[in-house]
């Protein structure tokens, strides 16, 4: 009996994580379909839209001031501006203060003296707004364009079902930091005064340490937003959710998952607020979008803090899918409704007068949950082939690197030169090859984050077992 070595089908399952995994095959027929071509009509007019800005803020005081600016120079109108000092141990209230001061600008600011959490914060905010739309910014973000809200506002109100919008997010470095402090007579006046700027050049360490976790993120965020959630996007119109950091949500539609999630879990919506709010409005029907063009940069943690960040973001994958059972299911349903339908000879008739419906909308799907019960959502697809990734890729690339060492490293190595040439594709014109070399330098970092996924996929089964459901940021 003869015997190759190594089995082809191992080096086909294991290449690759990144590019040809079942979801991003998905994307990639996405972008090969395009948009929906239905123009919309909304009845609403996004310039008319009333905004309130809330911004949860802990140990702030190097970032918030360059927060705040960017967004008061923004080009559209904001109605209240609330900061949440949540039991600061610094000085954020002081500069916020001071930024007042400064500036000239009005806004309001509560200070709590023990912190709560990001969570509370928000929700309280919405349930106390009667504004159209309420945008959520981190206080470690700057608003980089100053048409950022302005691009997500009118994303939000142009089609009924979008529940969130935000723009495409990327590392925020010292030297940008430096550019802007220059730039501003304000935060001049603040970094003069008070300090604001962290003293000094990093160490040697320090600042290898940080250009390797912007080096990451740089990459990843251009594969993510302008590959994987662009595809996902033009396929079902929608992402699983929307970027945390800045984010407009309708204040009705995120007032509604908070009444929901509430009686059941209280402010405990996963590991990561912000996926839970995805998840939610993907299951009543709604749609997250991303908007190309507008961009906000996000203080990065250090690379010693990345496994952290990256589990907190793996786990509330699978802790929205506990609360969301219907929608990794959606596949199955779509599935028995159209064999169901194929073999007692039924066949779905056109909607009578979709072609001459006055109010036209991209990507119309019936809303509510009572649907998804019943038969499912497209976007499930993107969670159900999410969750068989994190699960099986962690595990075949590790039985590959104690058992097959050659294969092993044949698809890591053929990983990187895909991933790379990908976001050389997609890249900005002019970043092209610093894109794809940043990409390639990350390599470790990116199979390393297959390893956060494993941990965080025991640590769910672990939750399941005894029973755990105290889930929050």
């Amino acid at each position: 009996m003869s015997y190759s070595w190594p089995p082809s089908g191992t080096i086909m399952a294991a290449v690759s994580y990144w590019f040809l995994s079942p979801s991003l095959v998905l994307a990639l027929l996405g972008k090969w379909k395009g948009w929906d071509r239905t123009k919309p009509t909304p009845t609403f007019d996004w310039r008319a839209a009333t905004l309130d800005v809330v911004i949860p803020a802990k140990n702030e005081e190097s970032s918030i001031a360059l927060c705040l600016a960017s967004l008061f120079e923004q080009d559209f109108r904001l109605r209240k501006v609330a900061v949440i000092d949540d039991g600061s141990t610094d000085r954020t209230a002081q500069v916020v203060r001071r930024y007042m001061q400064v500036s000239g600008n009005d806004l309001e600011l509560r200070v709590r003296r023990d912190s709560m959490g990001k969570t509370p914060a928000v929700r309280e905010q919405c349930e106390n707004s009667n504004a159209d739309a309420l945008l959520v910014l981190d206080a470690d973000t700057v608003l980089t364009d100053r048409n950022y809200i302005s691009g997500v506002i009118e994303s939000l109100f142009k089609n009924a079902g979008v529940a969130s919008a935000c723009g495409e997010v990327t590392p925020f470095t010292r030297r940008r930091r430096r550019a802007l402090t220059r730039a501003s007579s304000v935060l001049g006046v603040l970094e003069s005064e008070m300090g604001t700027e962290p003293e000094g050049p990093p160490s040697r360490p320090s600042a290898f340490l940080e250009f390797f976790t912007v080096t990451y993120r740089t990459a990843l965020y251009v594969f993510l937003q302008r590959i994987l959630y662009d595809g996902h996007m033009k396929m079902f119109g929608s992402r699983l959710n929307p970027i945390g950091c800045a984010v407009a949500y309708r204040t009705q539609r995120l007032r509604e998952c908070f009444a929901y999630a509430r009686p059941q879990m209280g402010d405990n919506l996963s590991n990561s607020e912000d996926i839970f709010i995805g998840h939610f409005f993907v299951w009543k029907g709604w749609r997250n979008v991303q908007v190309a063009g507008v961009h906000c940069e996000s203080i990065e943690p250090t690379v010693v803090r990345l496994p952290k960040q990256m589990y907190m973001w793996s786990s509330s994958f699978f802790q929205a899918l506990y609360y969301f059972k219907a929608l990794p299911l959606s596949p199955f349903k779509q599935l028995k409704n159209w064999t169901g339908g194929l073999f007692s000879g039924r066949r779905k008739s056109a909607s009578t007068g979709a072609e001459g419906r006055r109010i036209q909308e991209q990507y119309r799907a019936p809303w509510g949950e009572d649907y998804t019960l019943r038969s499912g959502r497209s976007m499930g697809w993107v969670d159900l082939l999410s969750l068989l990734e994190k699960v099986s890729y962690p595990l075949i690339l590790l039985y590959l690197a104690i058992f097959h060492h050659t294969v092993f490293w044949i698809t890591i190595g053929f990983e990187a030169v895909l991933a790379s040439t990908g976001v050389f594709v997609v890249a900005d014109s002019g970043a092209r090859w610093k894109s794809a070399a940043m990409m390639l330098a990350a390599t470790p970092i990116r199979i390393l984050s297959l390893g956060v996924d494993l941990a965080a996929t025991l640590r769910y089964l672990w939750d399941l077992a005894t029973g755990n459901r105290n889930w929050k940021k």
